[in-house]
């Protein structure tokens, strides 16, 4: 190898960090006298040294770490290693990769004009502090209108506590994914990606359900709410993997769409084979809304038993068949 070598710390096939070594021994490990410092606690404070052997070869050596050190391919513990291009070693939960100066690198890629990059919405403070309020006041008012009783104050506690306590967990496990994927939790972001998802999950029943009382709807409104929960659950997946992976987002999207779009059909495969299921509670919207909200022109009783003639003449041929 040459004189100068390249240590890389690699984050599954990404490189991570990149460390120049001119001078020989070098020593790798979490404490700070150290040449190259890693940042991963089952990492030792002095864990390996790079030595020039008489012959000018170069030589890894693990000095007495707690938790050893490894070749990658094949897999073995070891206690020194002669290194050759593109050797690899494990340290802990780190992988690292030695190469040479002279080593290759792929064609540039060529890209559109680069523009002026712009912090993303999620990152702000003010983003997950106004989107749980939001929350937290729409699962109140949610509660509220779909009582029909007294006020039940423990109810609406409740209404508070559980969306509260379900974006704290869920933006906990996407840290914990994005920490281990990019070495960042991003926690705030998460939080605030997941306190927008449900808050569409708990504003869009009500704007549909305001819209078909309006409008008089009510064949294709379930339908209408599946899609619009699909796409709700499509873009908050989106947000939270571009803080997990490295993938491109073109081609995120694609492989969401399908996701989405195979999970969406599995969820309603009894009403696309035919298969009506049976539940004993009545279908109606639980939210009061007042009468002024109604724009559709309400129909007689009259009405509605001269379009069930047809119904009833068809029950009364099966009764006959009987």
């Amino acid at each position: 190898m040459d004189e100068v070598i390249f240590l890389e710390v690699l984050e599954g096939d990404a490189v991570h960090a990149r460390h120049r070594l001119e001078r020989f021994p070098a020593s790798v490990g979490r404490g700070y006298g150290n040449d190259v410092i890693l940042d991963d606690p089952k990492v030792s404070a002095e864990h390996l040294r790079i030595d020039r052997r008489e012959d000018g070869a170069l030589v890894l050596r693990d000095v007495g770490s707690h938790n050893g050190t490894y070749r990658v391919d094949p897999w073995a513990p070891l206690a020194e290693l002669e290194l050759t291009p593109d050797t690899r070693v494990a340290v802990g939960d780190t992988v690292l990769r030695f190469r040479a100066r002279n080593h290759p690198v792929e064609d540039t890629v060529v890209g559109p004009a680069p523009t002026a990059p712009r912090p993303r919405v999620f990152e702000q403070p003010r983003t997950f502090a106004l989107a749980l309020a939001a929350l937290l006041g729409a699962s109140v008012l949610e509660a509220y209108l779909t009582n029909y009783g007294r006020t039940d104050w423990s109810e609406l506690v409740v209404s508070v506590v559980i969306p509260l306590a379900l974006v704290l967990l869920w933006a906990g496990g996407w840290s914990v994914a994005s920490r281990i994927a990019r070495r960042q939790f991003h926690y705030r972001s998460h939080a605030a990606i997941g306190s927008l998802v449900l808050l569409g999950a708990f504003v869009l029943p009500l704007l549909l359900t305001l819209v078909g009382f309006s409008l008089a709807l009510g064949s294709g409104l379930s339908a209408l709410h599946h899609v619009a929960f699909l796409g709700l659950l499509g873009w908050g997946l989106f947000w939270h993997l571009r803080y997990v992976t490295r993938w491109d987002p073109r081609r995120l999207v694609r492989v969401l769409a399908v996701v989405t779009l195979v999970f969406g059909g599995l969820s309603r495969a009894d009403e696309l084979l035919g298969n009506e299921s049976f539940s004993p509670e009545l279908d109606f919207p639980r939210t009061l809304l007042p009468p002024a909200f109604r724009l559709a022109g309400t129909q007689p009783v009259e009405t509605f038993f001269e379009e069930t003639d047809g119904l009833v003449e068809q029950v009364d041929a099966l009764v006959k068949e009987d």
